[in-house]
């Protein structure tokens, strides 16, 4: 078997949104080993200098996608610079643990700003290149969005939300730009760690976590780059509007 390194998207330009850290740093990184030319989205110049500071190859693209302005401005940015765009990942997004009573009506809109808003209005700005390339849209769901789960609603809400959107657009936009999304379960990230922590507990919430899995384990930020980079590449061209859970089994049933 060839050694050579593999290079699927030689040649092709790359937005990753929320790309400055955790599962979205893991993509754009995995896509330029693999020949892209990335761009990485984040909410702000600092977040986004310093994470090029540490890897700089990739390109920014500033813009707070929670905001419409954002998502055009990320977008944009991108065009200007590459004049075309073959893959958006759509993985910007927020978790917010509350009950019912404690959900304000400022967390329910931070949450379904960053989470959906963000990928309707990306898309949106994005469509016409994305048709120019036949190209495709990778969004990052949840297991959230295909199981419910208690003191998370605005989470789960949200990220059922993009699962449908996902159906919806593949519909739409096909034949031309592919759209499906990714659904993993939890993956070891300063967001998990700090969203799933026991009394400030950090590792005792990620031990949890992975006794909760039916392979014992939580995700990987590697696996959940190899997977998005599958449903973006040719070798998934005939796979569309699927939501692909990447959970260990947790959504198949009751343990």
């Amino acid at each position: 078997m060839s050694n050579e390194k593999k290079a699927r998207f030689k040649g092709k330009v790359v937005l990753v949104t929320g790309g400055t850290r955790g599962i979205g740093r893991a993509i754009a990184e995995a896509f330029f080993n693999e020949g892209a030319s990335v761009a990485i989205n984040g909410r702000t110049e600092g977040s986004v200098n310093s994470t090029i500071r540490e890897f700089p190859n990739f390109t920014p693209a500033v813009g707070d996608v929670g905001k419409v302005s954002g998502c055009k401005d990320a977008v944009t940015s991108v065009l200007k610079k590459f004049g075309k765009l073959d893959v958006l990942i759509n993985n910007a997004g927020i978790f917010e643990k509350h009950s019912i009573e404690q959900t304000t009506e400022e967390i329910w809109d931070s949450v379904m700003n960053a989470n959906v808003r963000s990928v309707q209005f990306c898309i949106k700005y994005a469509v016409e290149a994305l048709r120019e390339s036949k190209g495709s849209i990778v969004n990052i769901a949840s297991e959230s969005g295909l199981n419910g789960y208690p003191f998370t609603s605005a989470y789960c809400a949200s990220k059922g939300a993009v699962v449908n959107l996902t159906r919806s657009l593949a519909m739409e936009l096909a034949p031309d730009i592919r759209v499906n999304a990714l659904c993993p379960g939890v993956v070891e990230t300063d967001m998990t760690r700090a969203g799933f922590a026991v009394n400030g507990d950090e590792a005792e919430g990620i031990r949890l976590q992975h006794d909760a899995y039916p392979l014992k384990r939580i995700g990987t930020l590697e696996e959940a780059a190899a997977a998005t980079l599958f449903l973006a590449s040719e070798e998934a061209g005939f796979i569309n509007g699927v939501a692909l859970p990447m959970e260990g089994g947790a959504t198949v049933g009751k343990w």
